[in-house]
C-alpha cells in the first residue's frame, strides 16, 4: 500500500513488521550482488587505467552497500543468496559505464520510493533505505564522472 492510501488511512501502520520487508531486502540485495559483479566485470575491461581505477572504487563502495544489505537480511533471520542474473555489456567502455550508472540510478530511486512506501510503519527500515539511497546517490555521482571522460566512439 502506498503513501496516499496510508495517508487517507487505508493500512494501519503499526500492524507491520520487519518481517514484511525482508523479501524487498532479498531483491534487492540479489540485484546489488548483480550490479557489483558487472561493475567488477567492466573494469577489467576498461580502456584505460583511470577508468580501471574509478571503477574499482565504485565496486568497493558496491560491496558496502552488499554487506549493509546482507547484515539487515541476516539480522531479520534471511538469507541472502548471491544472485545470478545476467550481466549486461556493451561495445566499448563508455556503453558498459553508461549501464552501470543507468541502473545504479533505478537503484537509487527505488530505495527513496521503499523509504516512502515504509515511513510511517517502520522508521529503523526507512532509515536503511535512506541510506541505501545516498549511498547509491555517491556511485552515481561517481559513474557519471567516468561515463563524462570516456570516448563514446572509442570500440574496445
Amino acid at each position: 500500500m502506498g503513501f496516499w492510501q496510508r495517508l487517507i488511512g487505508g493500512e494501519a501502520a503499526e500492524g507491520r513488521s520487519p518481517q514484511d520487508v525482508l523479501p524487498e531486502l532479498l531483491a534487492s540485495y540479489h540485484e546489488e550482488v548483480r550490479l557489483a559483479r558487472q561493475i567488477r566485470e567492466h573494469a577489467e575491461h576498461a580502456p584505460h587505467q583511470a577508468g580501471t581505477q574509478g571503477l574499482l572504487a565504485v565496486a568497493d563502495a558496491q560491496d558496502r552497500v552488499v554487506r549493509l544489505l546482507g547484515d539487515k537480511i541476516a539480522t531479520l533471520g534471511g538469507s541472502g543468496h548471491d544472485g545470478a542474473g545476467p550481466l549486461k555489456s556493451g561495445k566499448n567502455h563508455w556503453v558498459r559505464v553508461v549501464h552501470d550508472l543507468e541502473d545504479n540510478h533505478a537503484l537509487e530511486r527505488h530505495y527513496n520510493e521503499q523509504a516512502i512506501h515504509w515511513d510511517p510503519a517502520l522508521s529503523d527500515m526507512t532509515a536503511l533505505f535512506r541510506t541505501l539511497e545516498r549511498e547509491k546517490h555517491q556511485m552515481s555521482v561517481l559513474l557519471r564522472d567516468i561515463a563524462l571522460r570516456a570516448d563514446p566512439h572509442a570500440l574496445n
